[in-house]
């Protein structure tokens, strides 16, 4: 590109991305510029630790509306009483929703792991405790890892909407 000079203190690769030049010829320029850098760095700047914990509190929210839901599937036979139906298609609604905006600040790899890992667990107990659903040392041993791996995830994931 040619053209005047990038303003100082200014990234030229924004101007490229918008593939516009500064300049007084072309103020909208300046302006593409400027919002592409407030974009860039909205970016590269990690959550506020309020928006983080908001973002857990719907995860938690996804966990319990999940395993609500494979509960009532459980107890559904077959698909052929309403009751655990209605139930079920809330509960994975309301698992879905939550998991959306979890995901907003939450990675996909990290919020997946931890949803499906809790999940998992959680349900197991279930199936142990309300129907009497036996468990063996390598089924518990397998779930034990499961968990392990959701704790290694969470103290080392420092990916962008990692934590």
């Amino acid at each position: 590109m040619t053209g005047p000079a990038t303003p100082p203190g200014t990234d030229r690769r924004l101007y490229q991305v918008f593939d516009v030049e500064p300049g007084a010829h072309d103020p909208l320029a300046d302006l593409a510029a400027a919002a592409g850098a407030r974009i860039d760095e909205r970016l590269h700047t990690p959550p506020r630790r309020r928006a983080r914990l908001a973002a857990y509190a719907w995860l938690l929210l996804a966990i319990v509306a999940g395993v609500t839901g494979t509960s009532a599937l459980s107890v559904s036979d077959g698909f052929t009483r309403a009751g655990p139906i209605a139930v079920l298609a809330l509960a994975y609604l309301v698992c879905f929703l939550a998991l959306t905006r979890a995901l907003q600040v939450i990675a996909v790899g990290i919020a997946y792991a931890i949803w499906s890992g809790i999940g998992i667990t959680l349900v197991t107990l279930i199936g142990w405790h309300a129907f009497d659903q036996k468990l063996r040392a390598g089924q518990l041993a397998g779930i034990a890892l499961i968990l392990v791996g959701v704790v290694v995830i969470q103290l080392f994931s420092r990916t962008r909407g990692g934590d």
